[in-house]
């Protein structure tokens, strides 16, 4: 069958034609016509009504550049209520006087009070919108409104989000145990059969009345100071309670998350040691051939540099190390008991037994799916630690002044 040349002539033009038509978006919106959004908060209204209190942490682009600065504040707050996200959003947008973009919000704080009651609706709304990022930063604000959080200037940053983002890298990684979290993070933890997610806590300290302007930037010793710390338990998609201290750090150690942590023991020479713990494997092994009766084996190893010992142990004999780095295993065990004493207590597996259960034993696990916070509860949890010091730094023994 032969294609007439006309035919062929009018798809070429069409070819041609078509990509010109179909280019650019009809949705487009300018960039000096956008306010960027770096964080948002979430706060519990009042009412049914004001259910939803959104408060839109906007940059102030002239004053981040440098350029045609009027010495305000860099960042602005914008606040809307309404029945849903959505329709706070529309009544913050009001208040502008360009389009509230979402697509560069790097943290986003529910409040303590709104997590209590559930966050399975706010997450729709972050999955749902095409303007949001699952990789954006969850915090729950601790014993205070959300908003309190977004309005606090800092010191290292001139937007606070950005201060909460580094903050929370340079615990992560040096001094402690939170950890990222993101949206998509929490999103698939409420999916956790018998648990939940953990999100990192937050909270200001400090003069609140001051928190809000720059001169909270101006002084040595800034009156209020953006803090993160503990980590938020939930059961499904509600707040539970707060892990600390041990309990968290073992937590974490369990979702292998540390990366350096401190660690302080008893020293058999009297006072205290400290050491960094740089390196922190955990493992577990579930025996589930009877599923209702499961074991649960704990297997963590540790590599540790002894960072501070003033006093008189001999830190070259083998003897010494070998009893340090037991009292070392022995403060690992201790917060892997804990973590597994507080989820117990709080009836929430977000420690991920359940899913351990389930990789080991597909088809037991359907069987005790049901019910698995009562198996949860009384299921025997076996601890096998070791730790190892790695090396003393810079230096064996202290120093001791001559007499």
């Amino acid at each position: 069958m032969k294609i007439k040349p006309s035919c062929l002539i009018l798809l070429s033009i069409l070819q041609i034609v078509l990509p010109l038509v179909l280019t650019g978006c009809w949705d487009s919106v300018e960039l000096n016509r956008r306010a960027i959004v770096s964080g948002v908060a979430i706060d519990r209204g009042p009412s049914e009504k004001e259910k939803y209190r959104l408060s839109f942490q906007v940059i102030v682009s002239e004053e981040i550049s440098g350029e045609n600065t009027r010495s305000t504040s860099p960042v602005s707050l914008y606040t809307g209520s309404g029945r849903t996200m959505f329709e706070a959003l529309a009544n913050a947008s009001r208040q502008t006087a360009r389009f509230l973009s979402l697509a560069h919000v790097r943290v986003l704080v529910i409040s303590e009070e709104f997590a209590r009651e559930g966050i399975k609706d706010m997450l729709d709304v972050l999955e749902r919108e095409s303007d949001t990022r699952l990789t954006s930063l969850m915090f729950i604000s601790r014993g205070q409104p959300a908003s309190d959080l977004m309005s606090t200037m800092t010191v290292f940053s001139k937007i606070p989000a950005n201060d909460l983002v580094e903050k929370l890298d340079t615990t992560s990684k040096q001094f402690g145990y939170n950890f990222r979290v993101e949206v998509d993070d929490v999103v698939r933890g409420i999916q956790t059969v018998g648990g939940g997610p953990i999100i990192n806590g937050v909270f200001t300290t400090g003069d609140r009345n001051s928190a809000d302007t720059n001169d909270n930037m101006k002084t040595i010793a800034p009156s209020a100071i953006l803090r993160v710390s503990g980590m938020a338990a939930f059961r499904d998609d509600k707040l539970k309670g707060w892990l600390d201290g041990n309990a968290a750090l073992g937590t974490v150690l369990l979702h292998n998350k540390i990366k350096e942590v401190p660690v302080i023991v008893k020293s058999p020479a009297g006072g205290y040691i400290s050491f960094n713990v740089y390196k922190s494997q955990v493992h577990l092994e579930v025996q589930a051939k009877d599923p209702e009766h499961p074991v649960i084996t704990i297997k963590i190893t540790q590599q540790a540099a002894l960072k501070e010992s003033a006093n008189v142990l001999n830190l070259t004999s083998p003897q010494v190390l070998e009893e340090l780095s037991g009292r070392l295993t022995d403060e690992t065990r201790k917060q892997i008991e804990a973590a597994v004493s507080a989820a117990r207590e709080l009836k929430s597996d977000y420690l991920g037994f359940g899913e351990a259960v389930e990789r080991r034993n597909p088809r037991g696990w359907k069987k005790v799916r049901d019910h698995w916070e009562v198996v949860f509860a009384h299921c025997e949890v076996r601890i096998e630690a070791d730790a190892v010091i790695r090396h003393t730094d810079m230096r064996s023994n202290s120093f001791q002044v001559n007499k």
